[in-house]
């Protein structure tokens, strides 16, 4: 079963809020150990200058996490509370409480410039409503998050469209 695109009859749940983040080079070194890459430039400027960047770079999918990182209160956008959850229809609390397995499915950025330590990002998410279906193990259900990052002045940065899969019975 293939998920990399959500179904064109897909119904979704409102935009969450905006959320800005700062790219910290600290957060931004301790997730490049995390998924074992050992490259000199998400640590050091001389080593991103030497291999022609301009400021130290973000590993590839460290915006899928800068969120949790970089969401510091004295930098949100007016109505913006730090979390890009909608106050109606499914929220981090109320979505991932259910008893179950929930999976990581498939991730997928699509890039309109490097990230680089010192941006500032804004995102908005949306969730989809869950999609039942009928697996090898049993019920489950699909549910697609997709946000837009930009910078402050509105300029596209990265998509990402996330995949999970939460399976009831474990």
């Amino acid at each position: 079963m293939k998920f990399d695109e959500p179904p064109a009859d897909v119904e979704w749940n409102e935009c969450g809020p905006p959320v800005r983040v700062v790219i910290e080079r600290g957060p931004v070194m301790l997730f490049a150990r995390a998924v074992k890459d050992s490259n000199a430039i998400y640590s050091s400027e001389r080593a991103a200058h030497a291999a022609g960047f301009p400021q130290v770079p973000v590993p590839p999918t460290y915006t899928f996490v800068m969120s949790s990182a970089g969401a510091l209160p004295d930098v949100q956008p007016p109505g913006g509370t730090g979390s890009m959850y909608s106050n109606r229809g499914a929220d981090a609390g109320s979505a991932f409480a259910r008893d179950g397995l929930f999976l990581h499915g498939e991730q997928h950025f699509t890039y309109h410039r490097p990230v680089a330590v010192g941006d500032v990002l804004e995102g908005r998410m949306r969730t989809s409503k869950p999609i039942a279906r009928e697996a090898r193990r049993g019920p489950m259900e699909v549910t697609y998050f997709q946000t837009t990052w930009t910078g402050v002045d509105g300029e596209p940065v990265v998509d990402e469209r996330i995949v999970s899969l939460f399976f009831p019975n474990g």
